[in-house]
């Protein structure tokens, strides 16, 4: 595999960072010097992704009321991603280990947590007793952050808006604190004048930040590309990333509709964690392709369980479809796995460098300084 060695470049700031990167630099100041930036991203993770999983423990349905508690650890797990999601990159620059594996464990990473995030929001205010919004507000989510890494792809930059990851993020802490102090009371009080529920609520920003978000998106992959011909950074057609998104969320669609066995409306969580681990690996393949400017190919093993789920109902559903919801989710943690593992070690070895400690000469270089 090429790896292409150059960095991502950036773009913009939205509206809450000059006031949290204080916080970020008084944190990673006072993170030991040894302390590898790659660790320090996958302990944010998994606070995150374990804080989450108790909530779906709680509340399977996504209409469950879970105890009080389960939403504050949420809240304080949610913040404590950001925090470390934040700094791994300052850490990075303070002991002179960044490097393209950083930034595609960075971004993978993210890409992961962004599935645990939607479905954790969901569940804190009870979305669950609205299927169809659900389905919107996690695939709107997860396609969100798929679009910001393909106009990536397409430009070469990273842009930021004026509200974006950060304020969201927050946005979704204080839902969570909401969860805890009103309960499921307050998610189905009627809004006065409007008459809809006060869960209606998050699902309809999501709309609009939807709306926002893609619209500022796709107007940088139509008209942004610095490859031959406006084309992407690899040189392939601007549009040749929406296939794989595209596919993920019309199998998605179509099973969920197509279910004789509600199996969405049941299972909602485990239906979101199956497709949500096909969107992680796919947006890690996007972040590659990137990397090494290279072509994605569409075929890809991570569609073996959403087709494994769609040949099922074609034929009329011989096997439970809970059952082969299971299996999918299990092929699908384990090729994202099987994926993510395999590309770290291919850049390790390639660059001479650790996934998960910093080189001594680094770590000399910064004391030194």
């Amino acid at each position: 595999m090429q790896i292409c060695v150059c960095r991502y470049s950036s773009a913009g700031r939205s509206l809450l960072e000059p006031l949290m990167q204080r916080y970020w630099e008084w944190l990673v100041a006072r993170v030991p010097a040894w302390i590898a930036p790659n660790l320090i991203t996958i302990i944010g993770l998994a606070t995150n992704v374990f804080t989450t999983l108790v909530l779906v423990y709680y509340c399977p349905t996504a209409t469950e009321q879970a105890p009080l508690w389960a939403y504050l650890l949420c809240a304080v797990g949610l913040f404590i991603y950001q925090s470390l999601d934040a700094i791994d990159g300052k850490q990075a620059r303070r002991t002179n280990s960044s490097s393209p594996l950083g930034e595609l464990f960075d971004h993978g990473c993210d890409s992961l947590s962004t599935v645990f995030v939607v479905l954790g929001t969901s569940i804190a205010v009870q979305l669950g007793t609205n299927p169809d919004w659900m389905f919107f507000c996690c695939f709107a989510g997860m396609f969100m952050f798929y679009c910001a890494h393909w106009q990536t792809y397409v430009s070469g930059t990273l842009r930021f808006g004026i509200i974006d990851v950060t304020e969201v993020q927050i946005f979704i802490i204080i839902m969570y604190l909401l969860a805890a102090v009103g309960g499921s009371a307050l998610w189905q009080s009627l809004i006065p004048v409007l008459n809809i529920q006060m869960k209606m609520v998050p699902a309809i920003c999501t709309f609009l930040g939807a709306i926002f978000s893609c619209t500022n998106y796709f107007r940088v992959i139509f008209t942004g590309g610095v490859g031959k011909n406006g084309s992407t950074i690899a040189g392939t057609s601007v549009l040749s990333p929406v296939l794989h998104i595209g596919t993920v969320i019309i199998l998605a669609m179509m099973i969920y509709k197509k279910s004789a066995v509600q199996l969405f409306e049941k299972h909602p969580c485990l239906y979101i964690l199956a497709f949500g681990f096909v969107s992680a690996k796919i947006t890690n393949k996007l972040v590659v392709a990137h990397m090494t400017k290279s072509e994605m190919h569409l075929h890809d093993l991570a569609f073996l369980g959403p087709g494994l789920l769609f040949l099922d109902q074609y034929f009329n559903s011989f096997i439970d479809e809970y059952l082969v919801l299971w299996i999918a989710l299990v092929i699908s943690l384990f090729d994202l796995v099987r994926y993510c593992v395999s590309v770290c070690n291919q850049i390790a070895c390639h660059l001479h460098i650790f996934v998960f400690k910093i080189k001594p000469c680094s770590s000399a270089l910064a004391a030194s300084h």
